[in-house]
């Protein structure tokens, strides 16, 4: 009886492997590298920087192709070309999410807002954040963040003794908690109240990465996995962890900011009806908001630290921009227009090193053709954006850092191609955009213009005399979030009495 059930057994693992098999070979998708029946090309993908990866087999099998984790087809869009036609031309059919069992239905529960399907919620969280973060209304900030630009600088400037990267992340905490929570700025020295939410993050972050998941990759354990408490632990501890971080925020928000402006939950509150949100999802769909900008933008903040400290040139040409715009006065939101260099510098840094290189990923909700291959509902879509970042056709010297990239001739912001991104990659494409990139930009903006303008940045050296550098490729993978390695900076002030104009800033 043993005997033959083993038989039987290693029957039904053949056929499953030639059918598997079969399938992968007949099904059109783009073709990519080889993998291992039922495992597919699980084996093959690193526990860290998987973009790097994937740029690598797409100098080998082209700007669109097709790798497997079990069953499950990954297609991947390494073009700028590839990416406005799959993702922003063909949205109606590729903005879903992919069904991911381990973040999706263990971790989120269908509650944060960049893991929700296309539909009548995500509709609602759209239109909602939408009113809150389009280009008119995020102008209604531009006094917070010039403010906390301003204590960011004061606090550079006051107390060295802290890590440059707890200042950036102070900072990026900062604004996005005010403008959807209110309150006043973080403080410079004290506790931030933006790490927790930091650490779940970073947390549900990994258990979206596919080689992190052994549920996705063999789906038949979900119905173990649902009714095992101790194998679900990790899942249920972080939500009910983010569910309580999110409620408290929420409950305490205040209806302006410190500069009496309507806070998003104020918005959303006033307008639930309205967007046919709920208070349940008005209360995650804060904490979403949260979740995607915070750490994004204390990235690219270090990311342009880094950029700064190996490109002294561009610095002094962001710098005689500044000096002769602002003088020996802090810069504001009403320079802007007459600063396009620090615009590009900004535009250059999101580009250079994108906080989020494989953006979030993509679901065919229903099959499509490209190019001659039918790619089936439910292909997940990876959006690699270090590749298209790197897009020779659009971008000369693509690993060099030049701000002159995005001006013309006479120094002024070269106008984006009607129906692209080119400038704003990194924020993602389609329905799927992040709807909070103007914000940030102008987060960006303020705050790396106020370091210009007040800071010389220089490396700092040992007690030997030796220079202590941070190489532009030593990255750290924290989940889909790419960071530089901590490093220090030493800023030198540019101007006598730079506390006090400072503060003189501050009060207007």
């Amino acid at each position: 009886m043993l005997y033959v059930s083993s038989v039987l057994l290693v029957v039904l693992l053949v056929v499953v492997i030639i059918r598997d098999v079969h399938y992968r070979r007949t099904c059109r998708l783009p073709p990519g590298p080889t993998g291992l029946p039922l495992l597919g090309n699980l084996l093959q993908l690193p526990a860290q920087f998987l973009h790097f990866k994937l740029h690598t087999w797409s100098k080998q099998y082209g700007p669109f192709y097709t790798f497997w984790v079990g069953s499950q087809p990954y297609a991947v869009i390494s073009s700028v070309e590839v990416g406005a036609d799959v993702l922003d031309r063909m949205s109606a059919v590729t903005s879903h999410r992919p069904k991911m069992i381990k973040p999706r239905e263990f971790f989120f529960r269908g509650t944060i807002t960049f893991w929700i399907d296309r539909g009548l919620l995500l509709r609602g969280h759209r239109r909602s954040m939408h009113a809150s973060l389009n280009v008119q209304s995020t102008a209604r900030f531009n006094h917070m963040q010039t403010d906390d630009a301003a204590v960011l600088t004061l606090g550079l400037l006051q107390h060295p003794e802290k890590k440059f990267h707890e200042h950036i992340h102070r900072f990026a905490g900062s604004v996005v908690l005010r403008s959807i929570y209110g309150g006043e700025a973080i403080p410079i020295v004290g506790p931030d109240s933006s790490k927790r939410i930091e650490q779940l993050t970073d947390e549900a972050m990994h258990a979206t990465m596919p080689q992190h998941s052994v549920v996705d990759t063999f789906p038949v354990l979900k119905p173990l996995i649902e009714r095992v408490k101790w194998l679900r632990k990790e899942a249920d501890d972080w939500f009910e962890a983010m569910k309580g971080e999110a409620e408290q925020l929420y409950n305490a928000a205040l209806p302006v900011d410190a500069w009496d402006a309507p806070t998003i939950v104020h918005d959303v509150n006033t307008n639930m009806e309205k967007y046919g949100v709920s208070k349940r999802e008005a209360v995650f769909m804060a904490v979403s908001l949260f979740m995607a900008g915070q750490e994004t933008s204390h990235t690219s903040l270090r990311v342009f630290a880094l950029a700064m400290l190996h490109h002294p040139d561009v610095v002094r040409a962001a710098q005689a921009q500044l000096d002769t715009v602002c003088g020996e006065r802090a810069p504001t939101f009403r320079d802007r227009d007459r600063l396009p260099y620090v615009e590009a510098l900004v535009k250059e840094t999101l580009r250079w090193r994108p906080a989020v290189p494989l953006s979030l990923p993509h679901t065919a909700s229903e099959d499509f053709e490209y190019r001659g291959r039918v790619v089936r509902k439910g292909t997940v879509l990876l959006d690699n954006l270090w590749s298209q970042t790197r897009d020779p056709s659009v971008y000369s010297d693509p690993e060099s850092f030049d701000p002159t990239r995005f001006l013309d001739e006479s120094g002024r912001l070269r106008p984006v191609t009607p129906g692209s991104h080119l400038d704003q990659l990194g924020f993602g494409h389609g329905r799927r955009i992040c709807p909070g990139k103007d914000f940030a930009i102008n987060s960006l903006f303020i705050a790396c213009a106020h370091m210009l303008w007040a800071f010389d940045f220089q490396w700092p050296v040992d007690e030997h005399g030796k220079t202590l550098m941070c190489g532009v490729d030593d990255m750290m993978d924290n989940a889909l979030v790419i960071t530089p390695k901590p490093f220090e900076v030493v800023l030198k002030p540019r101007f006598e009495g730079l506390e006090e104009r400072l503060r003189e800033s501050m009060k207007r």
